[in-house]
């Protein structure tokens, strides 16, 4: 992680925390070299990388990274692209965006969700690290740097939509200016898929006309081939 914040978080600096991430760095690596953790320590930060500040249109905020190993991307709820099975929140969210009523022959969904990153979506776990087979392990560590970087979003990035999946991101409703920016309560998509649920779609249609009203340009979620 030396040097990660030069390199990743140039454009991020007027919303992020530097101190606290100072005080994390060095424990992170400790945790690294102790017991496996997700996602690959070079990916942490990916989903910051991938979308750009100037850029951000949205914010989907969810739980910890997947913790099996080999699984988590850094990207929330995003599987690798070679991923045969891909894991069962991204199905849920998958299902969500495409409407299989409908031919989806002609329909595109990319599984690392980095192309939702590239268009403006901040695809950010609410813990960006975990221990292998331990969910839920590095919640309250991460959670001073999550919550600065929301109340400063609320500042500096006035209209956005957030989108909270599940109750752990839904402790963080509180640092987030209700009255300048959308804010959507879901479900998380591993409990609906244990539960046979689904994800509403209109979520999505939501952000799109929230962001089509103050941004411009709404997200693909699919592309047409």
């Amino acid at each position: 992680m030396p040097g990660i914040q030069e390199s990743y978080f140039s454009q991020w600096k007027t919303v992020l925390d530097f101190n606290e991430l100072q005080r994390l760095t060095p424990i992170i690596i400790n945790l690294y070299q102790k017991a496996e953790t997700c996602p690959m320590i070079q990916d942490i930060f990916k989903a910051f990388n991938l979308c750009e500040y100037q850029n951000l249109k949205a914010v989907f905020l969810g739980m910890d990274p997947y913790p099996q190993k080999g699984v988590a991307t850094g990207i929330l709820f995003g599987n690798k692209p070679d991923t045969r099975n891909i894991s069962p929140s991204l199905e849920i969210i998958r299902e969500a965006v495409i409407d299989y009523s409908c031919p989806t022959d002609s329909k595109k969904f990319d599984i690392t969700l980095e192309s939702w990153c590239r268009q403006g979506v901040l695809m950010l776990n609410s813990a960006l690290t975990v221990e292998c087979n331990k969910p839920g392990s590095h919640t309250l560590l991460w959670r001073q740097f999550i919550s600065k970087l929301l109340i400063n979003l609320s500042i500096y990035q006035p209209g956005l939509p957030y989108v909270l999946f599940g109750k752990t991101a839904q402790t963080f409703t509180r640092y987030i200016n209700k009255e300048q920016n959308l804010v959507i309560e879901a479900p998380h998509p591993a409990y609906l898929a244990r539960n046979g649920g689904k994800l509403d779609s209109r979520i999505f249609e939501d952000v799109n006309i929230f962001i089509t009203k103050h941004n411009g340009e709404p997200i693909k979620w699919f592309t047409e081939i």
